[in-house]
This record gives structure tokens, C-alpha cells and sequence, in this order.
């Protein structure tokens, strides 16, 4: 369990680095558990989100997987992402 809480960290890095580079303006703030609907993520961008994640990752996130519980933080995307990975110590 503590494997897929760093994977799930790390992915929430990525993530918030993604979102600051690319999707939002200068200084917004973003944090793993900042609402992506508090800082302006509208449906364009999350798109944008989920392509970065299925090109970085490998991942196909299926439209049942884009619940607005998974897609309401950068942590929760990252938990959902994060355990559908394969475990590193297989």
C-alpha cells in the first residue's frame, strides 16, 4: 500500500506540473488537493488532463472512470490512476 501512495504522489506531481505549464495562467496556485473546479480546469482542460495522463502512464481511462469523485483534485485523479497501475513489485 505505501508503493502505491508515492506512485500516487508522484503522479500528483507530474500532474500539478502539467497543469501549471500548460492549462493554467501565471501564479495560479495548484496543489494535489486544490478543486479543480475552484481554479477555471473546465471540460477542455481536463481532457487535455486526462490525454497527458493516458500518453504519460499508458493509461485508457474509461468514460465510467470520469466521475467527478475522480476528477475533483489532481489527488483524487492521481489515486484512481495510480491503482489501476501494475504494481512496480509485482
Amino acid at each position: 500500500m505505501a508503493a502505491m501512495e508515492i506512485q500516487a504522489e508522484d503522479i500528483a506531481a507530474q500532474l500539478c506540473g502539467f497543469l501549471r505549464e500548460r492549462i493554467l495562467a501565471p501564479g495560479v496556485p495548484v496543489t494535489p488537493d486544490t478543486d479543480l473546479s475552484d481554479i477555471g480546469v473546465d471540460s477542455f482542460a481536463l481532457m487535455e488532463l486526462i490525454l497527458f495522463v493516458e500518453r504519460r502512464y499508458g493509461l485508457v481511462l474509461p468514460p465510467e472512470a470520469l466521475t467527478p469523485e475522480n476528477l475533483a483534485s489532481v489527488a483524487a485523479l492521481s489515486r484512481y490512476c495510480a491503482a489501476r497501475l501494475p504494481a512496480a513489485d509485482g
